[in-house]
Protein backbone atom coordinates (compact mmCIF):
# COMPACT_ATOMS: atom_id res chain seq x y z
CA UNK A 1 0.00 0.00 0.00
CA UNK A 2 1.26 3.78 -0.38
CA UNK A 3 1.28 6.17 2.30
CA UNK A 4 -1.94 7.64 1.32
CA UNK A 5 -3.64 4.30 1.71
CA UNK A 6 -2.06 3.36 4.49
CA UNK A 7 -2.97 7.03 6.33
CA UNK A 8 -6.86 5.84 5.17
CA UNK A 9 -6.65 2.72 6.15
CA UNK A 10 -5.71 3.85 9.77
CA UNK A 11 -8.51 6.10 10.11
CA UNK A 12 -11.31 3.08 8.29
CA UNK A 13 -9.92 0.35 10.60
CA UNK A 14 -11.29 1.61 13.96
CA UNK A 15 -14.65 2.80 12.24
CA UNK A 16 -15.31 -0.37 10.37
CA UNK A 17 -14.39 -2.43 13.31
CA UNK A 18 -17.67 -0.30 15.75
CA UNK A 19 -19.96 -1.60 12.69
CA UNK A 20 -18.78 -4.67 13.11
CA UNK A 21 -16.71 -5.16 9.97
CA UNK A 22 -13.39 -5.04 8.80
CA UNK A 23 -11.47 -3.67 5.92
CA UNK A 24 -10.48 -5.71 3.30
CA UNK A 25 -8.99 -3.22 1.07
CA UNK A 26 -8.07 0.83 0.66
CA UNK A 27 -7.19 1.57 -3.34
CA UNK A 28 -6.67 5.44 -4.75
CA UNK A 29 -6.85 5.37 -8.39
CA UNK A 30 -7.65 7.65 -11.52
CA UNK A 31 -10.35 6.31 -14.01
CA UNK A 32 -11.37 8.07 -16.95
CA UNK A 33 -9.77 11.02 -15.36
CA UNK A 34 -11.40 10.81 -12.25
CA UNK A 35 -9.45 9.61 -9.20
CA UNK A 36 -11.70 7.48 -6.51
CA UNK A 37 -11.01 6.18 -2.90
CA UNK A 38 -12.57 2.95 -2.47
CA UNK A 39 -12.64 0.80 0.82
CA UNK A 40 -13.81 -2.31 0.63
CA UNK A 41 -15.19 -3.92 4.05
CA UNK A 42 -16.48 -7.53 4.93
CA UNK A 43 -17.79 -9.13 7.64
CA UNK A 44 -18.70 -13.02 8.10
CA UNK A 45 -22.36 -12.47 7.88
CA UNK A 46 -21.97 -10.56 4.78
CA UNK A 47 -22.10 -6.99 4.14
CA UNK A 48 -25.51 -4.87 3.73
CA UNK A 49 -26.02 -1.87 1.89
CA UNK A 50 -26.69 -0.31 5.36
CA UNK A 51 -22.87 -1.04 6.77
CA UNK A 52 -21.20 0.73 3.66
CA UNK A 53 -23.56 3.43 4.40
CA UNK A 54 -22.68 3.55 8.57
CA UNK A 55 -18.87 3.53 7.51
CA UNK A 56 -19.26 6.07 4.58
CA UNK A 57 -20.96 8.51 6.97
CA UNK A 58 -18.44 8.30 9.70
CA UNK A 59 -14.65 7.61 7.50
CA UNK A 60 -16.13 11.02 5.09
CA UNK A 61 -16.27 13.12 8.06
CA UNK A 62 -12.56 11.51 9.19
CA UNK A 63 -11.30 12.27 6.08
CA UNK A 64 -12.93 15.83 5.63
CA UNK A 65 -10.71 16.80 8.88
CA UNK A 66 -7.45 14.69 8.28
CA UNK A 67 -7.61 16.01 4.73
CA UNK A 68 -5.22 13.37 3.78
CA UNK A 69 -6.00 14.18 -0.19
CA UNK A 70 -5.65 17.41 -2.07
CA UNK A 71 -6.95 16.44 -5.39
CA UNK A 72 -10.64 16.12 -6.23
CA UNK A 73 -11.67 12.62 -5.98
CA UNK A 74 -15.34 10.45 -5.62
CA UNK A 75 -15.01 8.30 -2.47
CA UNK A 76 -16.73 4.75 -1.91
CA UNK A 77 -17.19 2.19 0.71
CA UNK A 78 -18.69 -1.17 -0.63
CA UNK A 79 -18.65 -5.13 -0.13
CA UNK A 80 -15.02 -7.41 -0.58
Amino acid sequence: MSKLTDAVLALAEPVAAQQGCEIWDVEYVKEAGSWYLRVYIDKDTGVSIDDCEAVSRVLSDLLDEADPIQDPYTFEVSSA
